[in-house]
């Protein structure tokens, strides 16, 4: 039987949090920059991350797309501390599933969020970012007050499993200064997760030939773009062979990132 323990710590409910307005458009992140009100950190891990994904031979389409017509979503949670770091992270996640709640899948599926953590104190390796990342997803996990969706499967090793916040099925692209091969999941001055919400995935690059046609661009521009080949974990979601926390966060070589997901479910 699985044991999770919940730290104390003080964490706010989606409603509250919803109020606290951290996401920001293309256009508030201009306003940011306006009244100066972002770091010199902030600037420069936003600057990178429009640079990445707005280069052509990027291979994510659909983060091109939605930066160019403004849906990207962007935060920040810039601290080392520990507590508040985690604090920081649910606020931004638990605005972001309140708020994506309230569109159609498809819609929702095109608004990604960005959130961007300072690269942490003492994590070097790959490995070690690994770990850090699935610890923070653990810790969202035990201090979601909402329960888990009862068509998501609770085993992480079922290939319909994801992993869901706030009763909303999520996907999770971790990006690290630790990348040098993977260019694709490089961000040398932050750690960053890319959030989208996974129920409109099976619309736009699902097995349809317009999804096909989508998921085979990608593939196509992901081996032009990095210099590796394509991680070989890399499937489509429900299939037999998909596991999907092998998608989250992928290594710099193609050997496997762990022998099983680390995460723990506790409802």
């Amino acid at each position: 039987m699985t044991v999770c323990v919940r730290t104390s710590a003080r964490v706010l409910v989606p409603a509250e949090s919803v109020l606290l307005n951290h996401l920001f458009t293309a256009a508030g992140i201009e306003q940011l920059q306006t009244r100066h009100a972002l770091s010199p950190w902030a600037e420069s891990a936003y600057a990178e991350l429009v640079a990445k994904v707005a280069d052509p031979a990027f291979p994510c389409t659909f983060g091109t797309v939605a930066l160019r017509k403004g849906d990207l979503l962007t935060a920040f949670v810039e601290t080392q501390d520990p507590a508040a770091l985690r604090q920081g992270l649910y606020e931004r996640f638990a605005e972001y599933t309140a708020r994506m709640g309230t569109l159609d899948p498809v819609a929702a599926s095109l608004h990604p969020l960005a959130i961007f953590l300072p690269p942490p104190q003492g994590v070097r390796t790959i490995a070690e970012y690994f770990a850090f990342g699935w610890s923070l997803l653990q810790w969202l996990h035990e201090h979601d007050p909402a329960p888990w969706p009862e068509r998501i499967p609770r085993d992480s090793d079922d290939p319909a499993w994801s992993y869901c916040f706030g009763g909303v099925p999520l996907f999770v692209n971790f990006k690290t200064p630790a990348h040098r091969l993977r260019r694709s999941r490089r961000m040398a001055s932050a750690y960053l997760l890319l959030v989208q919400t996974r129920d409109g995935f099976d619309v736009v690059a699902g097995d349809t030939p317009q999804g096909r046609r989508a998921r085979s661009l990608i593939r196509e521009k992901l081996a032009a773009y990095d210099p590796v080949p394509p991680y070989p974990e890399l499937a489509h979601f429900g299939t037999t062979t998909n596991r999907e926390w092998k998608q989250y966060f992928v290594p710099d070589d193609n050997r496997p990132a762990a022998g099983h997901c680390p995460f723990k479910n506790c409802k």
